[in-house]
């Protein structure tokens, strides 16, 4: 008998290459079948019939409570928008990860981190910006963490604003890409309003090293002339990922609709929450807006599902058992149902003089969630 069989529903599955209506049967906190007409010998059998069902979603960038003071609430407000696994970016340092690793411990959330080249990670905020002086890099205790956690760490982040890195200017990215070249540790750089040109930026950047916020328009961006620029081009072909994680204004149309139309879509997505911009209208929201509002833009919808299913599982070392529908993963899985309403979406939250604002037609709403095999989220209208 199968512990949970998720029935009628539309199965999108990217890792798989997978679009049509078929049933997803669970079994010992596994997915054990994937097809239609399985019998409904099931202790839980849960109709799904005019839904999406997807691989639980993967977040690439939040920021997660306790690891950062300024975290969300992770388990409810990722289990709540179809988000299993979640990649906290950077709240902790070397100095402040491991007394926070027992509530990671005992989530049912998944939680992976990178860790902030800063020693203390994110905690000043929102007072003061963090130490981002290379002198101050506390390398051996990086290395220690590493060697110690590897599996649960994602790299190394550093956030290269300048109102953070002042007239250090690169010297930080520059230290802490030759840091990740030493401990073998790709590197995240958060580039909304560089100290410089954004073709400087990228040309630090190794494959593998993603770069977040890439729609942002502080400062310089990846557009030259209104097209994506020639320097943005060449980092993806040798391999420097692109992460949009939008948050409350790194993000804008202005960057994002050209690119776009260009075929220039992110590599990973994520939302970048906290508990400043959980929720908030109308901008990042929850990972649910967020595919909208990327479909809204343009972007097809087998594309946006892989850019929080099997793409980032595949970065992160993962898709053996996230990520995808495939037989024997984790059954992590995901419905949502796509309904048609006006929906504002928004670059800046309201009453910032910048936002922008795009009316689309439809939300994708979720409804349940399984984590391990176990619902985590069932909305009331699910029967």
């Amino acid at each position: 008998m199968y512990q949970v069989l998720i029935k009628n529903g539309t199965v999108l599955d990217p890792g798989n290459g997978l679009c049509a209506v078929a049933d997803v049967a669970i079994s010992d906190g596994r997915i054990a079948e994937v097809r239609a007409g399985i019998g409904e010998n099931a202790t839980h059998v849960i109709d799904v019939r005019g839904c999406l069902v997807t691989p639980g979603l993967i977040d690439h960038h939040a920021h997660v409570w306790p690891l950062g003071k300024i975290g969300l609430p992770a388990e409810a407000v990722c289990f709540a928008s179809g988000v299993t696994t979640v990649v906290d970016a950077g709240s902790c340092g070397c100095e402040t990860y491991r007394r926070n690793r027992p509530f990671i411990e005992q989530s049912k959330l998944t939680v992976k981190a990178y860790i902030h080249v800063c020693s203390t990670g994110l905690d000043s905020l929102p007072e003061k910006m963090e130490d981002v002086n290379p002198e101050h890099f506390d390398a051996g205790a990086i290395k220690e963490l590493f060697e110690e956690y590897r599996t649960d760490l994602s790299g190394l982040k550093l956030r290269t604003s300048a109102e953070i890195v002042g007239a250090s200017g690169y010297e930080p990215l520059r230290q802490t890409v030759a840091l990740g070249d030493k401990l073998g540790l790709p590197v995240m750089v958060h580039c909304t309003n560089p100290p410089g040109e954004m073709s400087e930026l990228l040309s630090f950047l190794r494959p593998g090293d993603v770069m977040t916020h890439m729609y942002m328009n502080k400062g310089s961006t990846i557009l030259d002339g209104g097209r994506v620029s020639r320097a943005a081009r060449e980092a993806r072909r040798r391999g420097v990922l692109f992460e949009a994680a939008d948050a409350r204004a790194h993000f804008s149309f202005e960057v994002c609709e050209p690119s776009v139309r260009e075929g220039f879509y992110p590599d990973l997505l994520g939302t970048d929450l906290t508990k400043l911009s959980m929720y908030l209208r109308p901008t990042a929201f929850n990972m649910a807006n967020q595919l909208a509002k990327y479909a809204f833009l343009g972007i097809p919808e087998e594309t946006i599902f892989a850019l929080c299913t099997c793409s980032p599982a595949r970065q992160m070392g993962i898709a053996d058992r996230a990520g995808s529908l495939t037989v024997g993963c984790d059954a992590d899985v995901a419905v949502f149902r796509k309904e048609e309403q006006e929906v504002t979406f928004g670059d800046r939250p309201y009453g910032d003089p910048a936002c922008q604002l795009r009316t689309g037609s439809f939300i994708y709403r979720p409804m349940l969630t399984v984590k391990n095999g176990e619902v985590v989220f069932r909305d009331a209208a699910l029967f």
